[in-house]
């Protein structure tokens, strides 16, 4: 049984989409402390070493894909609104406060 759900939660995940793979700024982007910067299987917040992630598309129950930390035991995430061209952390996990809003740096 737990082999089955192991395989399940694997197979949910994807691949980061490419509109969201960048940096990323909560201020401004000549300030390291307030980037983010995202790669195909890393995430970096701030002045952090980049750590490993995993993407799952629908996540956020909008229809919104959502990054994760791979490591276990932490909450936050990152999503990306298309529409509005931004990603939001949610610091302390969905519909809990602090959700931190990302624009996306200039190339």
């Amino acid at each position: 049984m737990l082999a089955l759900l192991a395989a399940l939660v694997v197979a949910a995940a994807s691949t980061v989409p490419s509109a969201m793979i960048g940096t990323w700024s909560s201020g401004r982007c000549s300030n390291p402390s307030s980037q983010l910067v995202i790669t195909a299987t890393t995430a970096k917040l701030g002045k952090n070493l980049a750590e490993p992630i995993v993407y799952y598309p629908n996540d956020d129950g909008n229809g919104h894909g959502a990054i994760h930390w791979k490591q276990e035991g932490n909450v936050d995430n990152f999503v990306y609104i298309a529409a509005t061209k931004k990603i939001v952390h949610n610091t302390q996990g969905y519909h809990m406060p602090g959700a931190v809003l990302y624009a996306r740096c200039p190339e």
